[in-house]
């Protein structure tokens, strides 16, 4: 997961690409914040996959061709590095906003956490808590009774996030350092595209709530850390692998700022990300019966009424594909950006140093140029054959190249095994009066809430 990206405030002149007009001072900032999906979606249909978004006293390039993304995040990478504002408070100097030479460290650092076989070893606390929730879950399917399923869902990720990393319970603490982490992301996402927000310096009521709930999580994450420290067990969880990381050429270990700055990013790609795509995939089952009849058969026939391992995940082959078909419509991360370090070329247009590129992977995955029906639900699209024949960049819900996210796996083990262990035992339904549409903040949620129905499957 990877959280929006901050645009830089860096004067640079305005590449030669075509745009929307904007008003004086703000450009087209109102736009963007007022509803980004359907101003991007109309700015692509009317300008190309090249588009210059004015924002008042800077612009930044829209950048929509697979071609060109390959340029950026595979080909020329190192020249377009990330640049977090607010939430590199946050995250730190973590494996997502750091550059060069120490993220590349990092990410040697980490990799063998987020291997198959360390993943594995994780797969059956995922299990675990999906069946407590479960268990929870039977009153009300007996009853017929409505849940709202995002809230359901962040409490099962929150759940299973401390379970992976401090193999401790979810209780009142996991539901305020959830609360806290989404707080900090909705401020920093408003501040984004928003050129008249003042300083996070100056003490106004939303700054002095920020660095208050900063603070809280700050010590909270140290907490666990020097409590791990002290007891001598590192522990076979998340933190207990980062624990023990060590540089294979200089065998030094991270410095305790380093696993803070870690487990913060770790703790918001692990829940956050997921509650939104089971949110989204529990929601658009029921809406199209011929896909949700399919994966209910594929379910029977694999596992045959008891829990999945992550043995059973390669023959799961059709959910995947809807998993997938899901992530092209509603990508958490809907939108990100990069910064161009020295002069280049997309194209036949000249990008100068210190411009801020914008990439938006739901407006790719929609783009009708490599995609038949867009707007339509169709696992099948993701069919070995349908992939083989379709550039590789039309679709990167987890971006690409060497800044690949580095939990991709992660939540993808963890969302198959929560499906698995839901669907056989539930059958959710949704409820007239309560339409759900997506709502694109710090991640693409659907909203604003989604009420849904639960039976016995």
């Amino acid at each position: 997961m990877t959280p929006t990206t901050h645009v830089a405030h860096a004067r640079v002149a305005p590449v030669a690409a075509p745009g929307p007009r904007g008003l004086p001072l703000v450009g087209v900032a109102p736009r963007l914040l007022g509803d980004p999906l359907t101003f991007l979606a109309r700015a692509a249909q009317h300008h190309g996959e090249l588009v210059r978004l004015d924002l008042g006293r800077r612009s930044m390039l829209l950048v929509l061709r697979p071609d060109l993304l390959r340029h950026i995040l595979q080909e020329h990478v190192r020249n377009y590095e990330k640049n977090y504002g607010q939430i590199a408070e946050l995250l730190g100097n973590g494996i997502v906003t750091s550059n060069g030479a120490f993220w590349l460290r990092q990410r040697r650092l980490m990799q063998p956490a987020f291997h198959h076989q360390k993943i594995a070893a994780l797969a059956d606390m995922m299990v675990g808590e999906a069946s407590k929730l479960a268990e929870r879950w039977e009153p009300s399917a007996r009853a017929g009774r409505a849940l709202e399923i995002g809230a359901e869902m962040i409490d099962l990720a929150q759940s299973i996030i401390l379970r992976t990393m401090f193999s401790t319970e979810a209780g009142a603490q996991s539901r305020q350092i959830g609360q806290a982490f989404g707080a900090i992301l909705d401020f920093a996402n408003g501040r984004q595209f928003n050129p008249l927000q003042p300083p996070l310096s100056w003490p106004t009521p939303a700054n002095r709530r920020f660095h208050a709930t900063l603070a809280f999580l700050d010590q909270t994450v140290y907490g666990m850390i020097d409590e791990r420290r002290r007891s001598g067990d590192h522990g076979n969880d998340l933190l207990g692998m980062l624990l023990d990381a060590e540089d294979a050429e200089t065998g030094e270990r991270m410095s305790p700022q380093q696993l803070r700055d870690e487990v913060m990013t770790i703790y918001l790609a692990g829940h956050e990300t997921s509650a939104t795509m089971l949110t989204w995939l529990l929601y658009l089952l029921p809406a199209h019966p011929h896909v949700e009849r399919r994966v209910r058969a594929e379910l029977a026939e694999v596992l045959g009424g008891r829990l999945p391992t992550m043995a059973d995940l390669p023959r799961l082959s059709y959910l995947r594909m809807v998993i997938d078909e899901t992530l092209r419509l509603y990508p958490p991360t809907w939108i990100l950006t990069r910064r161009a370090v020295a002069d280049d070329e997309l194209g036949d247009l000249a990008i100068p140093a210190g411009t801020t590129i914008a990439m938006s992977p739901y407006i790719t995955h929609r783009l009708s140029e490599h995609w038949e029906n867009p707007e339509g639900f169709d696992p099948e699209r993701f069919t070995p054959e349908r992939v083989a024949g379709r550039h590789k960049l039309a679709y990167f819900p987890f971006l690409s190249g060497p800044r690949l996210c580095i939990g991709s796996s992660f939540a993808l083990t963890e969302i198959q095994l929560v499906l698995a262990t839901l669907l056989q035992r539930f059958q959710l339904e949704s409820i007239p009066g309560y339409p759900v549409s997506p709502v694109a903040k710090a991640l693409l949620k659907p909203g604003p809430a989604v009420w849904m129905r639960l039976a016995p499957a």
